[in-house]
């Protein structure tokens, strides 16, 4: 024989539980949605920072070139070199499995009014030798998601001939 105390509620406690359920789902469909965006935000600014850290090691590898071209005495470092072209785009756009750096100029820098280079440079009053200052640009990119980072670096150059 059938209870029929309890058939009206069965119906109710269906429907209660279903609800719960769409609701329970909702939040969990939102939670799911905030913590991807989340993890997505972080991914784009590691790649972010790769991509700077690239520009960085361009930028480190002209410092490089820089030091051992004034060692040789040679201070015309204009880029891209009328020489040694192929050996320079092979130095200055280096190519690794997650990313590239490319070397885009390296000049004397300059404002509305002066060049850096061969500027006089004076200790005490007393002139001890010149300086040099290049303005160096470089960029960063990650391959997987082609995130780029574009730096400019100012590198001064002391070539004093009197030391104490």
């Amino acid at each position: 024989m059938i209870d029929h105390r309890f058939s009206g509620r069965r119906g109710f406690i269906a429907m209660i539980t279903f609800i719960l359920l769409v609701i329970f789902g909702i939040l969990g469909i939102f939670y799911w949605l905030s913590s991807r965006l989340s993890t997505d935000m972080i991914l784009t600014e590691a790649h972010r920072i790769k991509a700077r850290s690239f520009a960085q090691a361009a930028i480190e590898k002209v410092k490089i070139n820089i030091c051992n071209q004034y060692n040789m005495n040679n201070h015309d470092l204009n880029f891209p070199s009328k020489y040694v072209q192929s050996a320079v785009d092979k130095e200055y756009h280096k190519t690794f499995p997650d990313g590239e750096y490319q070397v885009i100029s390296v000049k004397p820098y300059e404002n509305s009014n002066m060049t850096y280079y061969n500027v006089p440079h004076f200790q005490k009053g007393v002139a001890i030798g010149h300086y040099d200052i290049w303005e160096v640009k470089a960029a960063g990119r990650v391959k997987p998601t082609g995130i780029e980072a574009e730096m400019t670096s100012l590198v001064k150059i002391y070539r004093d001939y009197v030391t104490y």
